[in-house]
């Protein structure tokens, strides 16, 4: 049964207040700020909201040609933010394995393709003050593998990957950014939203006909152009190039 009229709008209220709690200690002036931007709706919207923040500059990572690099220049331009490419080949990925090889042991190849994909950002990222969109895909149920399940199976499945987030991905990410020099913010992942987004029925967030639907609607009501909030995306280590690049590196 779906929400009604009432119970939705206190629901995204509750998720409003939550994510400008989130937002609150980076809308101050504090010097440079960067923001990992792929040009997907979850780096749009922390753009947009914090668009007005002085010295903001959105950071796009990817090997030459790659859709992220693409999408992430439009972006820009349609927020007239700065934008900064990172423009990676084969020996920035090699550099990135190497220095942070104590992190990324251990997992499983899908998971260190993105963190490897994450480190390369990080950087190559000039601020020393970076905002990631970690945490959007695990509450709202972005990942190709939610589709199809019921909502009693999916709400399992996304437990679990915000739970593998926050216990080991999101701490190794945060160790690479200690290394590289870098503070790392991640207001999707901020407790009082986690809170407030899990409070949303798991039948309102599973995708069917649009990935993260539920969050896309949420962002154009915030104000989000549609062409941001409704762009396809590609997975991080394929909308980069990433995944390429090591699979180049592996050959013989």
């Amino acid at each position: 049964m779906g929400l009604t009229h009432s119970e939705e709008r206190i629901l995204r209220s509750e998720l409003d207040a939550a994510f400008e709690e989130a937002l609150r200690p980076l809308r101050a002036p504090g010097g440079a700020l960067g923001i990992l931007f792929s040009g997907g709706v979850d780096s749009s919207l922390l753009a947009f909201e914090l668009r007005s923040r002085p010295e903001l500059t959105l950071c796009t990572m990817g090997r030459d040609g790659a859709p992220d690099l693409k999408a992430g220049q439009e972006g820009a331009t349609r927020l007239g933010l700065p934008w900064e490419p990172n423009v990676i080949g084969e020996l920035e990925v090699a550099a990135a394995e190497s220095r942070f090889a104590s992190e990324l042991v251990g997992l499983p190849p899908v998971s260190r393709t993105v963190l490897l994909g994450l480190a390369v950002a990080i950087t190559g990222a000039r601020p020393s003050r970076l905002v990631c969109g970690q945490g959007a895909d695990e509450l709202f149920l972005g990942y190709a593998h939610y589709r199809g399940l019921s909502a009693d199976e999916a709400s399992m499945r996304a437990q679990e990957d915000l739970d593998r987030l926050l216990a080991t991905d999101w701490p190794r990410t945060l160790r690479i950014g200690e290394k590289a020099g870098k503070t790392l913010f991640a207001p999707y992942l901020s407790a009082t939203f986690v809170r407030a987004a899990r409070a949303v029925p798991t039948d309102s967030r599973i995708p069917r006909e649009m990935p993260k639907r539920y969050f896309r609607e949420w962002a154009l009501a915030r104000g989000l152009p549609a062409e941001l909030a409704l762009r396809p995306k590609k997975a991080l280590q394929y909308g980069t190039g990433v995944a390429a690049l090591v699979r180049a590196r592996s050959r013989p």
